[in-house]
């Protein structure tokens, strides 16, 4: 287990390096001058020379990519080109609203997709299977946004306002500065819509996954075994069917990181929360490559890691499974 765990966290080196190189290169290859932005009405081209010179935008894109590179690896994520703060500053006042944002989608999809997965395939080809199968599929093709869309209009203009539209509320404990608002319950008030808004489509993926392959499982030897020992239903579907079927379904919780992470940035668009999703379309937009690189790289370790996890967590719901 230990080799392989070191095998692992080697093998996230070169695929960071390559997620970010694609996208130093591919902001460069874009129309779009972060000079322009920067320097705006007082444009010069005399001007816009030295700019390029004092941030290195002059030299070749894998000499700058080179140059990054040795910074991060002193801990130096660079400057907003165009506010001159540390994008690893910004980075960490918007990591955990967008962490606890997709921590909490990801408890609504599975605490949604598990009991309606599991009815569906007991009771197969029966009204509660139908209801499940067809909720999942409107799930499924319902866009993120109109979800959030409908959430505001029922919640926050419909009901007199009972959950706010937009802001945030930090958890005690996790505001980075000093002027944030902190409120165990204002914080529940503002994640419940963009949760549920980016938790649902994903639950539906899970829901169609999990009936599927628990439709498989209930027909293998073991189960049937399981029954005719005398084992009541419950423990045959939870201990013995849900565990074994449990393992395609992380499997793709697992890779729908990379989907929660996209969607993050319509969902706290829409509700205009100070996420790395809005940090990330921002910096896009305003061609500020320093902190696209930032995004960049925070998105990739967040994505290898938790994938990394996720090969973990197959040894608990299989023992058979065993890491040399």
């Amino acid at each position: 287990m230990r080799t392989y765990i070191l095998r692992r966290l080697l093998q996230i080196v070169p695929t960071v390096l390559m997620i970010t190189l694609v996208v130093f290169v591919m902001m460069r290859s874009i129309p779009g001058d972060p000079v322009v932005a920067l320097l705006g009405d007082a444009y010069t081209e005399e001007d816009a020379i030295k700019v390029r010179e004092m941030y290195g935008l002059d030299r070749p894109v894998l000499v700058q990519y080179g140059i990054w590179l040795g910074k991060l690896v002193q801990g130096d994520w660079g400057a907003s080109i165009l506010s001159g703060r540390p994008v690893l500053q910004d980075v960490l006042v918007r990591l955990p609203v967008t962490l606890e944002l997709i921590i909490l989608s990801m408890v609504v999809a599975p605490v949604i997709a598990i009991p309606a997965g599991i009815i569906g395939a007991l009771r197969q080809n029966t009204w509660a299977d139908y209801t499940a199968t067809s909720v999942a599929m409107i799930g499924v093709s319902i866009p993120q946004f109109f979800i959030g869309v409908l959430l505001l209009l029922v919640f926050s203009i419909g009901l007199g306002g009972l959950l706010p539209s937009s802001g945030w509320v930090y958890l005690p404990g996790t505001c980075p500065t000093m002027v944030c608002g902190v409120s165990l319950w204002g914080n529940a008030q503002h994640v419940l819509m963009p949760a549920i808004a980016l938790g649902v489509g994903r639950a539906a993926i899970l829901t169609r996954l999990l009936r599927a392959t628990m439709l498989e499982v209930i027909r293998t030897e073991y189960v049937t075994t399981a029954r005719a020992k005398g084992l009541s239903e419950r423990p045959v579907v939870l201990k013995h069917a849900l565990k074994n079927a449990l393992i395609p379904t992380v499997t793709v919780m697992g890779l729908q990181v990379g989907f929660l992470i996209g969607g993050a940035i319509v969902v706290e668009t829409l509700f205009a929360m100070p996420g790395l999703g809005t940090f990330g379309i921002d910096a896009i937009i305003a061609r500020d490559y320093q902190q696209v690189q930032g995004f960049a790289l925070i998105t990739a370790l967040a994505f290898v890691i938790i994938n990394l996890l996720v090969d973990f967590t197959y040894t608990f719901l299989d023992p058979r499974i065993r890491y040399a």
